[in-house]
């Protein structure tokens, strides 16, 4: 028989486990931060071992000193990017905005009755050109980029806040290494020590790896895009390649995405142009650009991310990002291969007996 202790812990244990989640529930945003912080400090472990080999009157620079010339080194990356990119992004805001949406109608007035008539041959209702020209119309609505505008102003505070916590957390990340270990000692039974401490070593370098792969996969698709879509003469080509390679972090629905935005703004760049002799041979190409580098990221640069970065087989990788995205939508997809690498470092821990985990961690 259960002693009436026993229920009264059991009881306490259960309130105290729905009362932390529900001040993690209340402090999510602290988790997002936190979260961030871990991948800025994953990407910045290469150059703080690099420091470390640096020497100034035979002694080694402190630590405080390496996580702040790291930190300054992201801070200059990111202005760097806003330097380029804002000046083009307003470029393209103004394209955007002054096009004459009855000229692009007119544009486009054949392809649109030829649209009409396969529909009604198809007998599939809903597509007629007045929809379509309502549709068109509203999409280039310059007040919803007005609207737009007012929520980056009005969320301006919150950015300002959050990018603040993140480049907080990060310095103390890189500057004390040991206080993920430190706090997991504190926690950890002395008999699973060992064992947890090389699940945090293995996972560190594991994902330093990887999110490094994922920086270098983003800039290596947003050159090809940007240098194709300006041989093309698509404008403002440099800023479309970012998206692109930016939206191809999420996989397999990420570079469908991106080639749908960049075609989409490519192509209204140049809706002055002839229809048929001019626009579509434009169209080709762009997408030939795009094609491109989808190729170049499925044969080669996926490839080198994903099986020597975190040592798993593509098909193995498709399975997990597959059901990720059934169980929690594009946000699983871009988590599923981190939190996929860390259980599999934990199964090789403590499930190594099982043939299932031998298979799933012999090249780890």
């Amino acid at each position: 028989m259960i002693k009436i202790n026993q229920i009264t812990k059991f009881i306490i244990g259960a309130l105290a486990l729905l009362i932390l989640g529900w001040i993690l529930w209340q402090v999510r945003q602290i988790g997002v931060y936190f979260g961030i912080s871990v991948v800025l400090a994953l990407m910045g472990r290469p150059l703080m071992l690099l420091l470390n080999r640096v020497k100034i009157a035979d002694r080694h620079l402190p630590n405080w000193l390496k996580a702040l010339l790291v930190m300054i080194t992201f801070i200059g990356l990111i202005s760097l990017l806003f330097r380029i990119f804002i000046p083009i992004l307003n470029s393209q805001i103004a394209i955007i905005t002054s096009l004459d949406v009855e000229k692009l109608l007119i544009a486009f007035e054949e392809p649109l009755h030829r649209l009409e008539r396969w529909a009604d041959e198809m007998n599939i209702q809903g597509i007629d050109e007045e929809t379509i020209r309502l549709q068109i119309a509203n999409s280039f609505n310059v007040s919803i980029l007005g609207d737009f505008a007012s929520r980056i102003v009005s969320g301006l505070g919150d950015v300002l806040v959050g990018v603040f916590s993140v480049l907080f957390i990060t310095f103390f990340l890189l500057k004390e290494r040991d206080i993920t270990n430190n706090i997991v000692d504190a926690l950890t039974p002395d008999k699973y020590l060992p064992s947890i401490r090389r699940i945090i070593t293995d996972t560190k370098n594991l994902l330093s790896r990887y999110f490094i792969g994922i920086a270098l996969q983003v800039s290596i698709i947003t050159t090809i895009v940007s240098v194709g879509l300006t041989i093309v003469g698509i404008p403002n080509a440099l800023l479309i390649g970012l998206i692109a390679g930016v939206i191809n972090i999420i996989p397999y629905l990420g570079p469908i995405i991106g080639g749908v935005i960049g075609v989409t703004l490519g192509l209204l760049s140049n809706v002055h142009l002839d229809l048929e002799t001019e626009l579509f041979p434009l169209l080709v190409k762009t997408l030939l650009v795009f094609a491109t580098a989808q190729l170049t990221d499925n044969l080669v640069l996926q490839p080198v991310i994903f099986s020597k970065s975190v040592k798993a087989h593509p098909l193995e990788i498709f399975i997990v990002i597959m059901i990720a995205g059934t169980l929690a939508g594009i946000g699983g997809m871009i988590l599923a291969i981190p939190v996929y690498s860390f259980l599999r470092i934990v199964a090789r821990e403590f499930f190594q007996g099982y043939k299932v985990v031998q298979g799933l961690t012999k090249d780890l």
